[in-house]
């Protein structure tokens, strides 16, 4: 997916990703709405090179994005 900055990545919301085909990976984050344990997923990068890390909690079905520094 190509982006132009971070506004970009609010619209992506649960329902938007094929997760199915989602390269996930195990994270030690815990969701800050219910506890459960949360997914890594493929970053992805904004037209001026910045990168953002994805977690998944797929029990509350919420998407949160992380700015790389």
């Amino acid at each position: 997916m190509e982006i132009d900055g971070a506004d970009d990545l609010t619209l992506r919301t649960y329902y938007m990703v094929d997760w199915k085909s989602a390269c996930q990976t195990d994270s030690n984050a815990t969701c800050v709405t219910c506890g459960g344990k949360m997914r890594k997923f493929e970053p992805y990068r904004d037209k001026k090179g910045i990168i953002y890390d994805g977690l998944v909690c797929h029990t509350c079905k919420q998407v949160y994005w992380l700015k790389r520094d």
